[in-house]
């Protein structure tokens, strides 16, 4: 199972996946291997930890869900946000590297969240006991801009790649941390000697971690919108900064996992056409894919909530130029961690699933 990355919208994972596994109500975990990704980090390290009871950790997660608040994830208070942006806007005009802040936001609440929400001893304690093989978090080195996969699993699995790479490593809080550490918005996080970010970044091919530890199938609940859009959210002026903020995020978040999906479906087109000796002789191998996203854009959901945010961020938000339209909204829609609008995501997720139930339950079991 792979989760992507999006900010609050991985809320819609978690709906997802509450249907896939009410239609499958096994007490093994559907998934051996999960991977994750920025906010989709924290759902499969919680996922893992309880691998040994997947209906009572779906609940869990999406009553966790539901109740988030966005001073939860980071400090929303006046001081904090705006002392911030002003030292941000002064620091070119200073000789001084210490008025520079390392993010706009503080994400040390969060730290604090993780900590209770995810019992990172009992990974190790479900993948010894065979409820999982294998977890992968995954951060941007920013030493040398590698796409670092850090994971757990019952064999020994290191890879390097061009840009990539792989580390067994005892996962914790902080590679969560790291992996959700969207740039400038969140502080980049130390592990070891080298500093970490969003997982998102510089991640050219999110099925890859999958593939190193066997997975032939795999399960992909992405967040990105489907290409319509309702005539009323388009722009129709000369982009704002958050508009054009909310267009790399989704850059960083969906385009690279689409353009994935896309080159794997090529290759399985190619090694059907040559046959099967000659794939296997040039190495190429048949990877299924089942693919979930949302049937509506998340901006028509977040304008309904802008007014719902904290104060400070409304402003942040005005300060940016963010409208409660296209883009604008998109970018308000990754740091809109509010329970109204994650409990609306997650609904969304669970009639998307119920609607391809079928679908999900033939790849599921393999027919």
């Amino acid at each position: 199972m792979i989760l992507s990355g999006g900010g609050a919208r991985a809320a819609y994972q978690v709906g997802a996946l509450r249907a896939i596994l009410e239609q499958n109500p096994a007490e093994r975990f559907p998934f051996d291997v999960i991977c994750g990704t920025s906010a989709g980090a924290i759902n499969a390290a919680f996922l893992a930890a309880q691998a040994h009871q997947p209906q009572v950790a779906i609940t869990a997660l999406y009553d966790a869900w539901s109740t988030i608040r966005a001073d939860d994830i980071y400090d929303t208070g006046w001081w904090p946000v705006f002392s911030n942006l002003g030292r941000i806007m002064l620091s070119p005009f200073s000789s001084s590297q210490r008025i520079a802040p390392n993010s706009l936001l503080d994400s040390a609440p969060l730290r604090r969240m993780l900590s209770q929400w995810i019992d990172f001893d009992a990974i190790k304690r479900n993948i010894h006991a065979g409820y999982l093989n294998s977890l992968s978090i995954t951060a941007m080195d920013y030493s040398d801009g590698d796409s670092v996969s850090f994971f757990a699993s019952s064999e020994s699995t290191r890879w390097e790649r061009r840009y990539r790479r792989g580390c067994e490593v005892e996962l914790g809080v902080e590679h969560v941390m790291a992996s959700a550490a969207i740039p400038i918005l969140f502080p980049a996080v130390r592990i070891g000697e080298r500093y970490f970010g969003d997982g998102a970044l510089r991640q050219l091919h999110p099925m890859s971690p999958a593939l190193k530890f066997g997975a032939k199938r795999l399960f992909v609940i992405g967040v990105s919108s489907p290409a319509a859009q309702s005539p009323e959210m388009i722009e129709r002026r000369q982009p704002s900064i958050g508009q054009m903020a909310g267009h790399l995020l989704n850059r960083e978040f969906i385009d690279n996992l689409d353009a994935d999906i896309e080159t794997a479906n090529r290759f399985n087109s190619i090694s059907n056409a040559i046959g099967a000796a000659q794939s296997e002789a040039l190495n190429l191998q048949n990877i299924e894919t089942c693919v979930l996203t949302p049937s509506m854009h998340f901006n028509e959901i977040a304008v309904r909530f802008m007014s719902r945010q904290p104060r400070s961020l409304r402003l942040l938000f005005n300060t940016l130029g963010l409208s409660k339209r296209g883009a604008g909204a998109s970018f308000a829609s990754y740091l809109m961690f509010d329970g109204g609008f994650c409990w609306e995501l997650m609904q969304l997720g669970y009639k998307d699933a119920m609607q391809q139930k079928e679908r999900v339950r033939a790849f599921l079991h393999g027919s």
